[in-house]
């Protein structure tokens, strides 16, 4: 069956997800694996010998022994006159940008059998018309023109309403705590999707990063000795830094939904666990995502709009999870924030649903909860106004005043046609002259005659 492919392009990592068409319905989105451990990957690339790039896992397991052809962090580098140097050539980042793309279609197409009939891309709210511009040029090198570029925050809004209903012009506001920023929108809907209201605000802190550096600054008091013994030019010893830094990582995703978790260490000297409680945890972060209220008051300020005219927050990214963000954006704006199941997901799924209604005609019909949720108009019997015969109703009596018209003059017309019959009795008598009585027809012998 046809389908289309909506990508999530974070600063840090990478999501897909599918939307499958048959006949005249879609289907709901599905996150596509695009690695052994599921659908989140990297936004990693590396480039290898024939000069084409590997991304995501694969990629980053490079970066230990050949970093200097590992590219991060490309997608915030976006629009720099500076390309990125990535072993002994200069790349522009929208072409790494682009090589990311085309790694993700190439991975689902492999994956479905086919190529998707369309692709959107979800992208960073900084992101402005150049910078688009810019991604959608590199796209076209490499053959992928059908494309849709959607902003984040418009694209995770779109997912959301699509499982819950949201009226027309109603106010939301979209933040998300990615990986190496934070950014809160104000949007409001607009028929089928979303329009920004304000300015988006954008901010390098808090982050996840700032969350996974507490967790490894806590394990690294704790092995100080053993990690100022590391040498970075050891290739055993950075394997053993980028797994232990990958450990805070995934502790730090546990505790939002575990109450305790155990890292492994394993240094030169010590192989042991360490354990982390959410408590102490949520000391560490508690500075960081106190921030998150104020900024998204920040935004809806910049919407010039109040906070009681935003009924709806709704939180993204993998760190949306923890539950003292949640407790303190309720806490301190009054309004309980909505979190996906997935938090992390959202985007490239609201990216599907952008690539869907580019290919949609008014015939189609959209997934099971999509259709429950926008497209049905509550109030309204059809079948009772398509059986009901409308009522004749019975038009007001009209009076007609007539116009008065003046006779016309017999006289003047009389004389009017006279002077006609005149008029054309001697054409036709001075038509014969002319023909039957000159043998010259030329205009000279036309005027001697007359003469």
């Amino acid at each position: 069956m046809p389908y289309v492919l909506g990508v999530h392009l974070g600063a840090t990592v990478t999501t897909a997800a599918t939307a499958r068409r048959n006949g005249g319905r879609w289907a709901a989105t599905v996150p596509v694996p695009l690695a052994a451990g599921g659908p989140v990957v990297p936004t990693v690339l590396c480039k290898v010998q024939d000069g084409s790039f590997v991304a995501g896992e694969a990629a980053a397991r490079q970066e230990v022994d050949h970093h200097e052809w590992v590219a991060r962090g490309f997608t915030s580098r976006l629009g720099d006159d500076l390309p990125l140097v990535v072993g002994s050539e200069f790349v522009p980042a929208q072409r790494l940008v682009a090589a990311m793309v085309e790694w993700v279609s190439d991975a689902v197409a492999q994956r479905q059998g086919y190529p998707p009939e369309h692709i959107a891309i979800a992208h960073s709210a900084a992101w402005g018309p150049h910078r688009v511009h810019l991604v959608q040029q590199a796209l076209g090198q490499l053959g992928i023109t059908d494309v849709t570029m959607v902003p984040e925050p418009v694209a995770v809004a779109l997912d959301y309403a699509s499982k819950q209903r949201v009226e027309e012009q109603h106010p939301l506001v979209v933040a998300n705590v990615g990986g190496s920023g934070f950014d809160a929108t104000v949007l409001r809907r607009r028929h089928r999707s979303f329009e920004v209201v304000g300015s988006p605000l954008n901010t390098d802190h808090p982050s996840g990063q700032d969350l996974d550096d507490e967790v490894f600054g806590l394990v690294r008091e704790q092995f100080s000795t053993q990690l100022a013994a590391l040498d970075a030019t050891d290739r055993d010893h950075r394997a053993a830094l980028a797994a232990l830094r990958a450990e805070c990582v995934r502790a730090k995703e546990a505790l939002s939904h575990q109450a305790g978790v155990s890292l492994w260490v394993d240094l030169p000297g010590v192989r042991t666990e360490f354990g982390l409680s959410r408590g102490r945890y949520e000391q560490l972060a508690r500075p960081h995502l106190e921030r998150v209220p104020e900024l998204i008051s920040q935004a809806v300020q910049s919407a010039s709009l109040r906070q009681d005219d935003v009924e709806t927050i709704v939180l993204a990214g993998g760190t949306a999870r923890t539950p003292l963000l949640k407790q303190l954006v309720a806490e301190r704006l009054q309004t309980p924030p909505l979190v996906d199941v997935a938090p992390e997901l959202t985007a490239a799924s609201g990216a599907a649903l952008a690539a869907q209604q580019v290919l949609s005609t008014d015939t189609d019909r959209g997934s099971i909860a999509e259709t429950s949720v926008l497209m049905r108009v509550e109030g309204f019997d059809a079948v009772d106004d398509v059986d009901d015969e409308p009522k004749p109703v019975e038009r007001p009596p009209i009076e007609v005043e007539p116009l008065p018209i003046e006779p016309p003059d017999e006289t003047r017309l009389k004389r009017m046609k006279i002077i006609k019959l005149v008029a054309a009795v001697v054409l036709i008598a001075l038509g014969i002259v002319i023909t039957f009585m000159t043998k010259d027809h030329s205009i000279t012998g036309v005027v001697d005659l007359l003469k």
